[in-house]
């Protein structure tokens, strides 16, 4: 029995025509190829592109993947090589600053699925970093993203089948989160 894959990987990313929206779209992507596997090959779960259960909010959630009643949000990111690292609150790939891996949408993210599914257990979200070329890659041992750990995209598999139970998703947790999809 192979779990079930809700919504499209990537379905709301904005054509912008900019090279930040294409990477943004490749690595969310990327990502869903990598979470569809683990729904093919287990009893798991994985939605693609969900809304935040809050009014006035934005942001989009990347990737959730549920098995029982638990929930991992992921988070997916394509970013240039380099190395990564924060020191205090400011983080930065090699010494200049990347303003955008301090933002503190996770936690937030978080706490508004924790609270939408109350019988759930939210595990604490990741943010899954690939490289946006071929050559060279990210390092994010030092890197700190308020609400989240972050990973490389190679981790990815290892991380959801260490957090994420081999059995099928909670028809509770089902009902919750799939009103919040925003694509099919």
């Amino acid at each position: 029995m192979s779990g079930t894959v809700y919504g499209v990987a990537g379905g709301s990313v904005e054509d912008l025509g900019t090279e930040a929206a294409a990477a943004g779209r490749e690595g969310e992507e990327s990502t869903g190829r990598v979470l569809d596997r683990i729904a093919l090959e287990s009893q798991r779960d994985v939605w693609h592109d969900l809304n935040v259960p809050a009014q006035g909010i934005r942001a989009n959630i990347d990737h959730i993947v549920t098995g029982g009643t638990v929930v991992l949000i992921i988070d997916a990111k394509r970013w240039k090589p380099g190395l990564y690292w924060t020191l205090g609150d400011t983080s930065y790939r090699w010494l200049t600053k990347v303003e955008h891996a301090d933002r503190r949408t996770m936690g937030m993210i978080q706490q508004r699925i924790s609270a939408h599914i109350p019988r759930a257990l939210v595990r604490r979200p990741v943010v899954s970093v690939e490289s946006s070329r071929s050559s060279g890659g990210v390092n994010v041992s030092f890197l700190h993203i308020p609400g989240a750990d972050s990973i490389r995209s190679t981790s990815l598999p290892r991380r959801v089948r260490s957090l994420v139970p081999d059995a099928p998703t909670d028809p509770d947790v089902v009902a919750a989160l799939f009103p919040l999809l925003r694509s099919s």
